[in-house]
């Protein structure tokens, strides 16, 4: 009797987590659009070096666009599966800086390619990551994850235990950068456009496609 009141002490609690996994998830999934503010952090764990952003993230339909704001301006754009990446000069170049812009058609980034799978749907989620361990501390739901693409070691999801809020995603990748993203005054079911995602070319940019 007391071995059977363990166990289920002890399982409850791991349904209970898994369980705020998959809520999260549906809740994303069914959003018409999602936007975060974004706190970027990329750590170069073999050189000793960190670097660190502000800016903004929008979803929809499989649509990405990420804003970065820190020495300079980086803007990502992800649609109909083409990566734009749009490079701003230093301000210490002056209004003559030229943008550099690099467009990807045959390889996604780690991050995009996780950023898809969270927010497409609970099913392409799960095929995508298997589950290595659950915990709540203080409030929220720390996620360890195993991802089946082979350029990125476990991922980890922190959320929100009781408004199911994504509050952090970090992994590290094959070339020891480790990446975290801290997310921010969520909003979901905005008016987004197919535009909102696209690149829009300046007759200055220096474009190189890979």
């Amino acid at each position: 009797m007391k071995f059977s009141l363990y166990l289920v002490a002890f399982i409850l609690p791991i349904f209970a987590d898994a369980k705020t996994l998959q809520k999260a998830l549906e809740k994303y999934s069914k959003a018409t659009s999602i936007q975060f503010d974004i706190k970027k952090t990329d750590e170069k764990i073999i050189l000793g070096t960190k670097s660190e952003s502000q800016g903004l993230l929008k979803f929809q339909k499989n649509r990405i666009y990420i804003l970065q704001n820190s020495d300079k301006k980086v803007e990502i754009y992800y649609v109909d599966k083409v990566l734009t990446l749009v490079e701003y000069p230093d301000a210490d170049f002056g209004p003559d800086g030229k943008r550099k812009v690099t467009i990807l058609k045959n390889s996604v980034p780690p991050l995009i390619k996780s950023l898809l799978s969270l927010f497409s749907s609970p099913q392409n989620f799960s095929k995508e990551f298997s589950t290595l361990s659950e915990k709540t501390e203080n409030g929220f739901l720390v996620v360890e994850l195993k991802p089946k693409q082979r350029n990125i070691k476990n991922l980890f999801l922190k959320i929100k235990s009781d408004t199911l809020d994504l509050m952090e995603l970090s992994f590290v990748d094959d070339v020891e950068t480790k990446t975290a993203l801290q997310f921010s005054n969520l909003k979901l079911n905005l008016k987004m456009k197919k535009c909102d995602f696209e690149y829009k070319a300046l007759k200055t940019d220096e474009v190189m496609n890979e």
